[in-house]
């Protein structure tokens, strides 16, 4: 852990958060002032009056001691008081105009709030207002946030050990955790061409942050004028923004900005002048080397499935659509559901897996080929195609999901159709025994 430091409360709170602190803050204490003078000294001249004054500076009193609180409970509390508030001054300052005689003393909400130049009736809201836009900017919790940041692309085991740290402090501090996120690698912008393929899909990803326990995860669409951002910029504009940053978890090797300009230090600095703690999660190694998304490809390219699944915490998947092949499995006596082209995940090496194939609810055993199926040298482009194992379903159409336990083999290319029957046969034998369906 790097950088630590306070956050005040006035750090905590900016803009429109600190104007309405402080504007309900001066307006309880002159209510409260006010409403207390008139009880003590002419009470019986018009109690009506005095007690509803009293009421108003309670709800400003209120409504100042909840916006300075964090917490679901607190932000309850400020809707209900705002609305509340925004009642009586309709309600006793519409009396005022309509019956004059009810009110022959005013109160601190008699015409609108006349008195106060009118802002106990603009005050609510501008409150009611700022809440809902920190609602719909992702804050529904009303909570300050610790947030980390990065493209947490196949979810392995540092990323995991990143997003533990931040529902960590956020279930101890009372904060919301939060990831931030993007539509698309950073080289695909930056440098097209050269951005690797991903590990899972954006949508598998973002599930499996909620399921760990993250309260929002914010999606940003990178483009151009994100990739430009200066370090200052991207930590005001990205990390901080609407969601009132107390604490950022990052990487050892976090960079952010422009070409990459800022690293863990700068983070630090900027974090110090806006009153942001700076966690540095440690690394997460197996075998001496620090576990990477760049590793785990190059697990899976080699097709080690037990390695990728040690790295990743989990097992590797791919997901897509059934689509209509050449139907040469039929032929053989093995039909295949077989994956379209758009398939989502990083499809390992080319060979036979042993594999689990979800579909309808259900998991089915399965004997998974991927390649250009060498033996008949008719296929354009690397296919994925699955053989159910005791199991005749109708697939075309349908979304299912590869998973992937252990490669047999790599791709041959048989003299004949009869070794190639032979190999099939022996290939979903070995997937009966090692997926335990014998």
């Amino acid at each position: 852990m790097v950088g630590e430091t306070s956050s005040s409360p006035a750090k905590r709170f900016r803009g429109a958060a600190r104007l309405l602190i402080v504007a309900y803050a001066i307006l309880a204490l002159a209510a409260l002032g006010r409403s207390v003078f008139q009880i003590i000294s002419k009470f019986d001249t018009a109690p009506l009056a005095y007690v509803l004054s009293a009421v108003a500076a309670a709800v400003y009193l209120v409504v100042t001691v909840t916006l300075v609180l964090p917490g679901r409970t607190a932000r309850a509390v400020t809707w209900v008081a705002l609305v509340f508030e925004l009642a009586g001054v309709l309600g006793v300052g519409t009396l005022s105009v309509v019956d004059p005689a009810l009110f022959p003393h005013d109160t601190v909400w008699s015409m609108y709030g006349r008195g106060y130049l009118f802002i106990p009736l603009v005050l609510p809201i501008v409150g009611l207002v700022w809440l809902g836009r920190q609602r719909r900017a992702g804050t529904a919790t009303g909570r300050s946030s610790v947030i980390t940041v990065g493209k947490f692309d196949g979810l392995h085991l540092g990323h995991m050990k990143l997003i533990s740290d931040v529902v960590a402090i956020a279930r101890a501090e009372n904060l919301q955790a939060v990831v931030i996120t993007f539509d698309r690698h950073p080289a695909e912008v930056i440098n097209p061409g050269t951005a690797p393929a991903r590990l899972a899909h954006s949508a598998a990803r973002n599930d499996a942050l909620v399921s760990a326990g993250i309260d929002l995860v914010r999606e940003l669409t990178f483009d151009e004028k994100l990739a430009n951002l200066s370090p200052q910029e991207f930590v005001d504009q990205v990390l901080v923004g609407d969601l009132d940053a107390r604490v950022i978890v990052v990487g050892r090797d976090f960079k952010f900005g422009r070409n990459a300009a800022g690293n863990v230090d700068d983070l630090t600095d900027l974090g110090l002048q806006r009153g942001i703690r700076v966690v540095v999660s440690d690394d997460v190694k197996v075998d001496g080397r620090r576990v990477s998304s760049s590793w785990v490809r190059e697990a899976l390219d080699a097709g080690d499935i037990p390695l990728a699944t040690s790295l990743l915490g989990h097992t590797p998947r791919v997901i897509g659509e059934v689509v209509h092949g050449l139907k040469r499995g039929r032929e053989l006596g093995f039909p295949t559901a077989n994956l379209g082209r758009d398939a989502r995940g990083f499809i390992p090496a080319d060979g036979v897996y042993a594999c689990w194939v979800h579909a309808d609810g259900r998991r089915y055993p399965a004997s998974v080929s991927i390649g250009l199926n060498p033996t008949f040298n008719d296929v354009t482009h690397r296919s994925v195609e699955a053989f159910l194992i005791d199991a005749n379903l109708d697939l075309y159409g349908k979304v299912v999901e590869v998973e992937f336990i252990e490669r047999l083999r790599g791709m041959i290319a048989f003299p004949g159709v009869e070794p190639l029957i032979a190999q099939m046969n022996s290939d979903v034998a070995t997937c009966r025994t090692i997926l335990g369906s014998d």
